[in-house]
């Protein structure tokens, strides 16, 4: 029994034995064999990733992309040493042979057009395309060439380089497609490497070529300015130079023309470290050149003793003033071409002489010395040309300044006169007008008898035109004091008392006319730093105006508001306006408009007083007025600061 059991328990062993060793190799051992395979497989294609995205790099040159596909398929070659490597570009509608790896058994020609349907369905599809029997397809004209390097299977990947770069396609082939699936990933990623790379080349490129399209203007910029470098610092030189010039002759006690002068050929001479500058003026009158005050290096005293004809054509000055063109020498005392007696008397030898010309007129030399033989260069006397342009220009300008400043003061005395003779004429008059009112009035009183109806008109005509003249002499009077230097006594002035005293003044004038006027000025106004006596002046000359020019029935009002930094006070009325060619003049003197000047009576002078009152008040004063709808006349005062 227990034999029997043993050999069944050695039986049982045996054939699980068996079995495991039957699953072992039948099933267990290929799954194993598959996995090893397929992780060698995945390891070598990560190997192959790795090591050529490590070694790729975006070209600097478009012709270094061609070095990046040849090593993409060196590295593809490398891992399918069995296959052959085409590449072909494609052109002209037919595709050219530009790259290939493998041995071959005659060498093919490179860059041979060849055209099969296959290639253009492939690049159009953007997808590989495997052909396992490519005599199955239609490529004729590729017999040759597959049968070169024993192309029996082929893999088409195409891939499209970026920027207008021609279509590529890379031509995996082999004698059997046993390769294929293998090969199929590392098609799609080197196809998908190469156009990523061509991408961003193609960016690089762009950007270098604008880069170095910036370089080559900077570098254009840069040599123009190094060229130009020179004149530059010179034209800095003279800048600063004039500046100074400019300075010294629109400051205090520089306005005439020794000074000018003075102050450039001073200047001049520390920049070109000169012992002797001179300008030389000429002098229509006696027709010579004449050494003018404010030389450098020339004592007054020896100034006088240089005084050239422009006949002797024999001075260097002479013909440069002729000719307008510059002189330079290395050594005056020993030069033919320069009246040596002057070089020596000033003991110059180095010598240059610039004309000095405004516009089209020449109006004398400037010569500028050094002691020092070939001391001079060309580009000072570049500059110093420059520098006497600039001088014609000064001594232009104080001429001009001195005709101004005398016929300044010329102007000024005479208007000095004429305020004058206006303020004793017009106080002058005023005591015989008087008299002349005092006795109209008694007569027309009747105090001297009684009076029939011919005398009474004549005797009113007269009182009018006497209250007119009365009326004339006064703003004249008020003109020529805000002419000259009329003291105003300031202080705070409340505008609304101020505006209410004034229309209750012209109330009775208001009725004459059978005119309105409302006072609507805003509460609380602030307080106006203001003379009291001139300011209600002009709100009443505001008034009066509105009163007589807005006609009968017609409604004026007067308005006053808070501007924060001022006070605005407007007197308006309803009347007919005044065109808009007329509004810029009524604040002349004298001016009355062309519609009322016969109509309504007048001297034109109100306005005018009430624009220099305030105007020297620091304020404003303005009209707005549109025809047929009235007009609108505004003055601004600053507010009383407080302390």
């Amino acid at each position: 029994m227990v034999n029997e059991l043993l050999g069944a328990g050695v039986l049982g062993a045996a054939g699980a034995f068996a079995a495991y060793w039957h699953l072992k190799f039948r099933h267990v051992l290929p799954m194993e064999s598959r996995l090893r395979s397929s992780q060698k497989s995945f390891a070598d294609f990560t190997s192959f990733t790795r090591e050529t995205m490590e070694r790729a790099y975006a070209p600097e040159q478009p012709e270094h992309y061609g070095d990046i596909t040849n090593y993409y398929l060196i590295k593809l070659h490398k891992a399918f040493p069995d296959s052959s490597m085409l590449l072909f570009e494609k052109g002209e509608g037919q595709w050219k042979l530009v790259n290939y790896l493998k041995h071959f058994k005659v060498e093919p020609k490179l860059l041979t057009a060849y055209k099969w349907s296959a290639f253009d369905r492939s690049s159009a599809e953007g997808e590989l395309l495997r052909f396992d029997d490519v005599r199955a397809g239609d490529y004729h004209g590729m017999e040759e060439l597959f049968s070169v390097f024993d192309v029996k299977s082929a893999l088409m990947c195409p891939f499209k380089p970026a920027g207008g770069a021609p279509e590529r396609l890379i031509v995996f082939g082999a004698p059997v497609p046993s390769s294929f699936d293998a090969a199929q990933p590392y098609l799609r990623f080197v196809a998908l490497q190469l156009s990523s790379i061509s991408k961003v080349s193609d960016k690089i490129f762009t950007l270098k070529k604008e880069t170095d399209h910036l370089k080559n203007e900077v570098n254009a910029v840069v040599k123009e300015l190094d060229v130009a470098g020179s004149r530059l610092i010179q034209r800095a030189r003279e800048r600063k130079a004039l500046y100074e010039v400019v300075t010294k002759v629109t400051g205090p006690g520089g306005n005439d023309s020794q000074n000018g002068c003075g102050a450039i050929l001073n200047i001049v001479a520390k920049m070109v470290e000169a012992d002797v500058v001179a300008c030389l003026l000429f002098d229509d009158a006696k027709g010579e050149l004449v050494v003018s005050p404010g030389s450098y290096g020339i004592p007054d005293s020896e100034r006088m003793l240089y005084s050239i004809p422009v006949s002797n054509h024999a001075s260097a000055s002479v013909r440069t003033f002729l000719s307008r063109k510059p002189f330079i020498t290395a050594d005056a005392q020993n030069d033919p071409d320069v009246l040596t007696r002057y070089a020596k008397l000033w003991e110059i030898h180095s010598l240059m002489i610039v004309p000095i010309s405004l516009h089209d007129r020449i109006i004398g030399v400037m010569r500028v010395g050094s002691r020092r033989q070939d001391f001079f260069t060309p580009d000072q006397l570049e500059f110093l040309t420059i520098i006497a342009d600039e001088l014609a220009i000064i001594i232009e300008m104080v001429t001009l300044y001195e005709n101004l400043s005398k016929t300044a003061q010329e102007l000024a005395q005479l208007n000095k006169i004429k305020d004058e003779f206006l303020a004793t004429v017009s106080h002058e008059l005023k005591t015989p007008l008087t008299t002349i009112k005092g006795f109209v009035s008694v007569i027309l009183s009747g105090e001297v008898g009684p009076l029939n109806e011919q005398q009474l008109n004549f005797l009113t005509v007269t009182d009018q035109s006497v209250n007119r003249l009365t009326h004339l002499i006064s703003n004249l009077l008020d003109l020529s004091r805000l002419n000259g230097k009329v003291e105003l006594e300031f202080q705070k002035v409340d505008l609304a008392d101020l505006v209410k005293s004034s229309v209750s003044t012209m109330l009775l004038k208001a009725r004459e006319k059978n005119v309105s006027i409302t006072n609507e000025l805003a509460k609380g106004l602030p307080p106006v730093h203001a003379d009291t006596r001139w300011i209600g002046q002009v709100v009443d000359n505001l008034l009066i105006n509105a009163i007589k020019y807005a006609g009968a029935g017609a409604s004026v009002k007067v308005t006053g508001t808070d501007k924060g930094e001022a006070v605005v006070v407007c007197v308006e009325d309803n009347g007919p306006g005044i065109p808009l060619e007329e509004q810029k003049m009524v604040f002349d003197k004298f001016y009355r408009g062309k519609s009322s000047a016969n109509q309504v009576p007048g001297t034109g002078l109100g306005l005018a007083i009430s624009k220099s009152v305030v105007e020297k008040h620091g304020g404003k004063i303005w009209v707005e007025s549109k025809p047929g709808k009235g007009s609108r006349f505004c003055f601004a005062l600053p507010v009383a600061k407080t302390k």
